[in-house]
């Protein structure tokens, strides 16, 4: 099932002037740069791990409980 998902790939700029790719599917930081134009590289050579897979799925349910608190 997971290599059914395609994920994008959210960057966040930080205040020290690196860039951090974030894959939309497992959660994971999939690489830290100085030049953005470089994560394009990481992006497409990342592979989600099943644990992570499993973790982003557990936090979802738990968010998803009756009773618990959404977080935006």
């Amino acid at each position: 099932m997971a290599a059914l998902l395609r994920p994008h790939f959210p960057h966040r700029n930080n205040r020290d002037g690196t860039y951090d790719s974030i894959c939309s599917v497992c959660y994971v930081t999939v690489a830290s740069v100085e030049n953005e134009p470089e994560l394009a590289v990481h992006e497409s050579a990342h592979r989600c791990e099943p644990v992570n897979l499993y973790r982003a799925g557990q936090a979802l349910v738990q968010e998803l409980r009756p009773g618990s608190e959404l977080r935006a």
